[in-house]
This record gives structure tokens, C-alpha cells and sequence, in this order.
């Protein structure tokens, strides 16, 4: 991958975080670069092209924090390896919200993500739950509910003063047993 196009997958995840995803277009990308949109096509066949160069992004960084937050509670006594996990993506998906909903809300061509990477981000879980690419169904779950408390918080779907740490030890407690 070029070093030009990883520079504006840097620049567009910086738009997207500030100015939100909806608000993200090839056109605001070229702006920010100082760069005709017709010069993008370079180095990207298409928005969709541009997002899954972005997804990719968003899986790989995924999988870094989960793969830390196993070998953390390896190395650790006393707290689960899911309670790790459940943490490290709540807080990845609070620390960059707008990449996150990209990864998680929008169509996904697997075709156009780099290779293993989407294996990669569910690494750790399958580990965790020893399961299979091919047959992960406790990490299929586990995932789906991560992302569910984590998609209403991020959308302000809470009401105020609601206690999220126990919805997410709840969450970890009710996978553990």
C-alpha cells in the first residue's frame, strides 16, 4: 500500500471522527488534501473502495486491542479474559465512534478488505471460547451483544444516569457461567 493512500486513509478517518459519518464524502476528503476529487481515483476506485480501505483499518485496530486484552488477562490473576475483552471494545468503539459505526453499520464486500483481517478482529474470542472460523457461535453471541451495548450507548439510547458498568458486568457474568 502506498504511502500517499495511507495518508488519506489517515486523513478521512480524521474527517469522519470530527465531522461525522454522514457528513463524509470523497469531495470533503479532496478539500482536506488540498487535492482535486478526481485525483482520489489514484489511489481509490470508489468511496465503497475508500470505506473498506477504512474498515480494514477499524478490524485491524479492533483485533490489536482484543489480542492485548488476551494476553493482558493471561498474564493476569484474578479478572475474566472476557471482562478484559468486553473493555477493550467498549473503549475502542468510544474512542473512535465514527470508524467504529463505519466497520459495524455499513454494508461489508469482504472481497475488499484485506485478507484476514475481519478473521483477525475475532481472533482472540475464538480463542477465548476455543472455536472455529468456520463454527464460532459463543463468539458469534458475544460479539453481537458487545456491539448492541455499545451501539445504544453510542447513540445516547440510555437514559441519563444508567449504570453501564453493570449492564456490561452483567453482560460479561452472563457469557462466564
Amino acid at each position: 500500500m502506498s504511502a500517499r493512500r495511507e495518508e488519506l486513509l489517515d486523513l478521512a478517518e480524521s474527517i469522519i471522527e470530527e465531522e461525522g459519518l454522514e457528513a463524509f464524502s470523497l469531495g470533503s476528503l479532496a478539500r482536506a488534501a488540498g487535492i482535486r476529487t478526481p485525483s482520489l481515483y489514484k489511489h481509490f476506485a470508489s468511496l465503497t473502495d475508500l470505506e473498506h480501505g477504512l474498515i480494514s483499518r477499524g478490524f485491524a485496530r479492533l483485533a490489536a486491542s482484543l489480542d492485548n486484552a488476551g494476553e493482558a488477562a493471561s498474564s493476569q490473576s484474578g479478572e475474566n479474559t472476557l471482562v478484559q475483552f468486553a473493555r477493550a471494545y467498549r473503549t475502542y468503539a468510544l474512542t473512535h465512534p465514527q470508524l467504529y459505526r463505519l466497520v459495524t453499520e455499513r454494508p461489508l464486500d469482504r472481497t475488499r478488505l484485506t485478507p484476514g483481517v475481519e478473521e483477525a478482529a475475532m481472533r482472540a474470542l475464538l480463542h477465548y471460547f476455543d472455536e472455529t472460523v468456520e463454527s464460532h457461535d459463543r463468539a458469534r453471541a458475544v460479539w453481537a451483544a458487545a456491539h448492541g451495548l455499545v451501539s445504544l450507548e453510542l447513540s445516547g439510547r440510555f437514559p441519563p444516569g444508567s449504570d453501564l458498568t453493570g449492564a456490561w458486568g452483567a453482560f460479561t457474568h452472563a457469557f462466564t457461567n
